[in-house]
């Protein structure tokens, strides 16, 4: 007698085929991509205030302020860098950086329901509401040494520039602000993020928006290389699927019974042959994987999650399409190898 393996997709309703696959699919979330600044691509509205604000004495100055809080920043930088933050465990790293807002003026800084931290720098009034923003989450997982440790007079630590460094700068522009008694008419909202790596889907950036509609503007502080500027929203889409079977022994199950791993090999092998235009930049990948409970067992489980990225929606969807359909079909070829009718 065989057995099929099933396949469950949780996209988010559930449904079984038959070879079990479950995909868990994220709500589309946005990255960016680094873009080289061009003076010639830039309205020319935009290159006139930017040359009256490079002019400006204040402006000089509060830059050279900057430059020469570097070195008392790298203390928060160290600060906060040794303090792990996996995915969905920014808590303590939240508290040290509320600490500081509260130490350099924003008394009234908090942690919001989605773990944000938020202090606000009033304006003089009637200006437009900024917010400026680093995330507090790195993508390593509890338990990774990040102590900082120096070599070759470089800092190297796990999560230090992605994105601890953003947000030891916030800080010195906070400091360095109050300091050179800098007005500002509009708002500054400071905020250490939550949830911007992994399956965080950006939760912590679509909480701000939701609760806070004033928001007329946004920079967010990412690792890049120097003279880039991060522009264009980048659509994500992410699948966790995971591969069920009835399992067996490998010598005495084997005909039998399908593997949920070779189910996702099959998939695997599938996707690797998808074709994604250039441009719009359209990417795909299997990011990780896992299953199976011994050398010796025809595997009842596996699992593994995909990201498709791209520029525009519409090849978005299409890759999307392609993916889950390569899922599919990989499901439909491991049962019918051995026979199990589906």
């Amino acid at each position: 007698m065989t057995h099929p393996v099933h396949t469950l997709r949780f996209t988010p309703l559930a449904h079984s085929v038959a070879l079990s696959v479950a995909a868990l699919l994220a709500n589309p979330a946005h990255a960016q991509r680094a873009v080289a600044p061009t003076p010639t691509t830039l309205r020319p509205a935009v290159e006139q205030a930017y040359a009256q604000l490079m002019a400006a004495p204040q402006i000089l100055q509060l830059l050279d302020a900057v430059k020469a809080d570097h070195e008392r920043s790298i203390g928060d930088l160290k600060m906060l860098t040794e303090i792990e933050a996996p995915p969905f465990k920014e808590q303590q790293r939240a508290e040290a950086f509320l600490a500081r807002l509260k130490a350099l003026g924003l008394s009234s800084a908090a942690i919001d329901a989605e773990g944000n931290v938020v202090g606000v720098r009033k304006g003089t009034g009637n200006g437009p509401k900024l917010v400026i923003s680093a995330h507090l989450d790195t993508v390593f997982p509890a338990g990774t040494d990040v102590k900082v440790k120096e070599r070759d007079g470089k800092l190297h630590a796990p999560g230090i520039s992605d994105n601890t460094r953003g947000l030891a700068v916030l800080l010195s522009w906070l400091k360095v602000l109050n300091d050179q008694k800098i007005t500002t008419v509009g708002d500054l909202v400071f905020v250490g993020n939550v949830g911007e790596e992994e399956l965080g889907n950006l939760r912590g950036m679509k909480h701000l928006f939701k609760e806070h509609l004033d928001i007329d503007g946004l920079v967010a502080l990412e690792p890049a290389p120097d003279g880039t500027v991060l522009v264009l929203g980048t659509g994500s889409h992410r699948h966790e699927v995971t591969f069920k079977g009835p399992g067996g022994h490998s010598y005495a199950a084997f005909g039998e019974v399908p593997s949920a791993i070779h189910g996702m090999g099959r998939a695997i092998a599938k996707i690797a042959e998808i074709r994604t235009p250039a441009s719009p930049k359209t990417t795909f990948t299997v990011g990780t994987v896992g299953g199976g409970t011994s050398v010796n067992t025809i595997a009842p489980d596996a699992r593994m999650a995909v990201d498709i990225r791209s520029d525009e929606m519409a090849p978005l969807l299409a890759t999307e399409k392609q993916v889950l359909g390569a899922v599919d079909s990989a499901v439909t070829e491991e049962n019918a190898r051995w026979g199990v009718n589906t």
